[in-house]
């Protein structure tokens, strides 16, 4: 009996007792409302305007980056498009490493600050780099490329700018959804709020980088360019620092990975146990724990789905006769049910990347049917650039964020996550649909020899930044709620990566498609003059490579098994 107890954890003696502990608890709740009271609205607004800050300083390096290279350091084509890739690679992969550093030691404050103090660093050495004239290659068509020491100012100074403001993006992200208390329905509404303006004023810092940024750069000077992207650093660390005492700072919570592996060790120890028809028999703890010593962690509820990994909460005889903690032999329901939970999301996080394959079209073949359209419009004929339609997506999707955050306040119009990303696939589907009836009409015109004004593009933009916003707004919160409690920073990292895999699975389908359309001496779907080509054709297989996508999304959304939380150890 005492063995069994003992081993089970189930009712082990309170740190405190019963007395002593209820006013713990109420003096645990008094604190932990103390620390919501601190997200006040002009805590939010200043995250908002320092994420505006980093996204224009990071997009304003990285949008001209392959112009730099070849203009001002002379070098060649393949090197600058490796150089270009593999820096954006570095940026976009750093917020998982972060992330995971931000939940096991720093916090994610320390994180934050550290990636921009880093970042403040690399845009000085950038912009030094490219004001000085010694640290630069003359500026002549044919002359050298840069030297070694040239090269080695500013790709040190990139590179500090890209792992820190690369590195920052995920860990702030979900930074500022800690400031709200997500245990009742208005924390949640909030926090759903705060995901869809992360994403909108990203968007306006993006065009901000792309306009303004960009042309002082181009047509100004390039020091006084990066310089401005080092001034934006410099008031973000300074912001951010100054700003500390309004903000809610939660401990790290651990290693997001720990827990994984112990599950998978203490399951491969027990691989031949049958797991109990009971699940009330499987090992969790019930501590009272004392809020002043340690963390306390929320408990989830078994379910049934994947019940193989329950072996790794299965008691035997060797666990009784263990004293102590033993997580790497046995484990809680809840860290299995964390693995669990992990397993469920893995497969929509696959369809959101495979989402992407519609989604950046906007910034690829959209523009290039925009090259060949009439760019002016208008009684007064005013000229728009083809690169400018993505502007107007990226107005679209602000106002679609106010859209959202206004269906907030009435009940019946309110979408969970999982709707909205189901609104994001369908209407992803519309707007490639809309670009392939677009380029067929492009090319009927053409046969006559007739130019097809560049408003026709504007509907499948509109329809797109709807499809984005409505994603990238469901897929944030979605994720972030749903993450297990040690993986919060984790889980708004996987949307970075998610990005970068969803490029690469549309490159290689490009170069697929090409490969496949010129075999045969064929002049093939991507010809050098599109009006020989079928773009046309590759919509019609992006639509429908994108509705496969929305019914396994559909498949998933619909038997997806929620976390499930059985007890909050720290609430009433």
């Amino acid at each position: 009996m005492d063995a069994d107890h003992r081993g089970r954890g189930a009712l082990r003696r309170p740190i405190l007792e019963d007395g002593e502990a209820s006013c713990e608890n109420r003096g645990s709740e008094a604190r932990e409302h103390e620390l919501a009271s601190h997200c006040s609205d002009k805590a939010l607004k200043v995250i908002l305007c320092l994420q505006f800050l980093e996204v224009t300083a990071f997009f304003g390096v990285y949008l001209s980056l392959i112009v730099y290279l070849q203009d001002v350091l002379h070098g060649d084509s393949a090197s600058n498009v490796a150089s270009v890739n593999l820096w954006a690679g570095v940026s976009f992969v750093m917020p998982l490493l972060s992330a995971t550093v931000a939940d096991s030691c720093w916090g994610k404050y320390k994180t934050v600050l550290i990636g921009y103090s880093s970042a403040g660093v690399g845009m000085a050495m950038v912009t030094t780099s490219a004001t000085l004239p010694s640290l630069s290659p003359s500026p002549c068509a044919y002359c050298a490329p840069a030297t070694l020491s040239q090269e080695l100012l500013f790709f040190s100074g990139i590179y500090l700018c890209g792992v820190g403001l690369g590195g920052s993006k995920a860990v702030f992200m979900s930074f500022g959804a800690e400031q709200f208390d997500d245990k009742d329905d208005d924390g949640k509404k909030a926090q759903a709020s705060y995901f869809g303006w992360y994403y909108a004023v990203g968007n306006m810092g993006m065009l901000t980088a792309g306009t303004l940024v960009v042309w002082v750069q181009d047509k100004v000077n390039w020091g006084i360019g990066y310089g401005i992207c080092g001034l934006i650093v410099a008031v973000a660390v300074v912001g951010l620092a100054a700003t500390a005492p309004m903000y809610r700072m939660l401990p790290p919570m651990g290693s997001p990975w720990k827990g994984v592996l112990q599950v998978l060790c203490a399951r491969s120890r027990k691989v031949k146990l049958k797991v109990p028809d009971d699940a009330t028999q499987l090992y969790e703890e019930e501590d009272v724990k004392n809020p002043f010593l340690q963390p306390v962690h929320e408990r989830l509820q078994h379910t049934d789905q994947f019940r193989f990994l329950d072996k790794a909460a299965i008691i035997t005889d060797e666990d009784l006769d263990q004293d102590g903690s033993r997580p790497w032999r046995l484990c809680t329901v809840t860290r299995v049910e964390e693995l669990k939970t992990l397993l469920r999301l893995i497969p929509i996080w696959l369809t959101s990347a495979v989402y992407l394959v519609a989604s950046t079209q906007a910034q690829t073949t959209f523009l290039q049917q925009g090259t060949k359209t009439d760019s002016l419009t208008g009684r007064e004929q005013c000229l728009i650039p083809a690169a400018s339609l993505t502007s107007v997506e990226m107005v679209c999707v602000v106002a679609c964020v106010a859209l959202y955050n206004s269906a907030l306040t009435k009940p019946a119009w309110r979408l969970t996550a999982l709707q909205l990303m189901g609104l994001g696939h369908a209407t992803a589907v519309v707007a490639v649909a809309v670009a392939a009836c677009t380029e067929a009409r492009w090319l009927w015109m053409a046969e006559d020899h007739q130019l097809m004004g560049i408003a026709w593009l504007l509907p499948q933009y509109v329809v797109m930044a709807v499809s984005d916003a409505s994603l990238s707004m469901g897929q944030l919160d979605f994720f972030y709620d749903q993450s297990p409690e040690t993986m919060k920073g984790v889980s708004t990292a996987f949307y970075f990566v998610c990005i970068s895999l969803g490029n690469l699975i549309n490159s290689q389908l490009v170069m697929l498609v090409a490969s496949v359309t010129t075999a045969g001496s064929g002049t093939g779907w991507f010809p050098p003059e599109l009006d020989d080509g079928h773009l046309d054709y590759y919509f019609v297989l992006v639509v429908a490579v994108t509705v496969v996508n929305f019914a396994v999304f559909f498949a998933l959304a619909k038997n997806y098994t929620p976390r499930r939380v059985y007890l909050a150890l720290n609430s009433s």
